[in-house]
C-alpha cells in the first residue's frame, strides 16, 4: 500500500490493452466532479435510510432531526471539534474500505490519500465483481447503519455520533453509485480493474 497526493490518472495505453484483451468498459462518470453530481439521488436515499434507522430506535431524536431539517431557518456554526471529528470519519471511511481489499497492505497496486476535501482509497488489483461491491459499501453500512442500530440499542445515541452517520451517508453516495453502475452492468462471476478514473471487467477470471 502507497500513499500519493491525487487519484492516479487514467493510462490511454492500459486502456487500450485491456479492451485488445477482451476486458469490457463500465459506464460511469468521467471524473469526480460528475460522480459527485450523478450521485445525489443516493446522498437523499442514505439519508433517508439513516433517518429511518434513526427514527426505529430513538422517536424524541428523530422530531430533533425534523425540526432541524423544516424549521426553515438554518444556521450554520463551525465548530473546530466537528472539523477534527470530521476527519477522523474520513479515516474510518477510507479504513473500512481499505480492510475489503485483499493484501492491502502488501499491495502495490493499492493506494490511499488524505485531501483537505477528503480521502480516497485506491486499487488496480483485479477484484471479484462481490469484493468490488463489498468495498463499497462498507463504509455506508458500518457507519451509518450499523453503528447507529448498535449505539441506539444500548442507549448512547447523541447528537455528535448523529452528525457523523448522517456525514457519512452524504460521503458515501459516491460508493453508493459505483455500487449500483457494477451491480446493473457488470454480469456475476466477472472480474473488475480499474484504471484511473475508468473501470473494465472480463467475465471470469482476467486473461494471464
Amino acid at each position: 500500500m502507497r500513499y500519493i497526493k491525487k487519484i492516479p490518472q487514467t493510462d490511454q495505453k492500459l486502456s487500450e490493452t485491456l479492451l485488445a484483451d477482451g476486458w469490457r468498459k463500465i459506464k460511469e462518470a468521467p471524473n469526480l466532479y460528475l460522480s459527485i453530481l450523478f450521485s445525489i439521488p443516493f446522498m437523499i436515499l442514505n439519508a433517508l435510510i439513516s433517518y429511518l434507522i434513526i427514527a426505529s430506535i430513538d422517536n424524541q431524536l428523530a422530531a430533533s432531526i425534523r425540526e432541524i431539517m423544516f424549521s426553515g431557518s438554518w444556521s450554520i456554526t463551525i465548530r473546530f471539534d466537528y472539523i477534527i471529528y470530521a476527519y477522523i470519519l474520513i479515516i474510518l471511511h477510507e479504513a473500512a474500505h481499505l480492510l475489503f481489499i485483499p493484501n492491502f497492505l502488501k499491495s502495490e497496486k493499492t493506494y490511499f490519500g488524505i485531501k483537505p476535501w477528503g480521502g480516497f482509497v485506491f486499487t488496480t488489483e483485479p477484484l471479484t465483481k462481490g469484493r468490488f461491491l463489498l468495498i463499497s459499501v462498507t463504509p455506508f453500512l458500518l457507519i451509518s447503519v450499523i453503528l447507529p442500530v448498535i449505539l441506539g440499542l444500548i442507549g448512547n445515541l447523541s447528537s455528535l455520533i448523529v452528525f457523523t452517520v448522517f456525514l457519512n451517508a452524504l460521503a458515501s453516495s459516491v460508493d453508493m453509485l459505483n455500487t449500483f453502475l457494477i451491480a446493473v452492468q457488470v454480469p456475476q462471476g466477472s472480474t473488475i480493474v480499474n484504471n484511473g478514473f475508468e473501470s473494465y471487467y472480463v467475465s471470469g477470471e482476467p486473461p494471464p
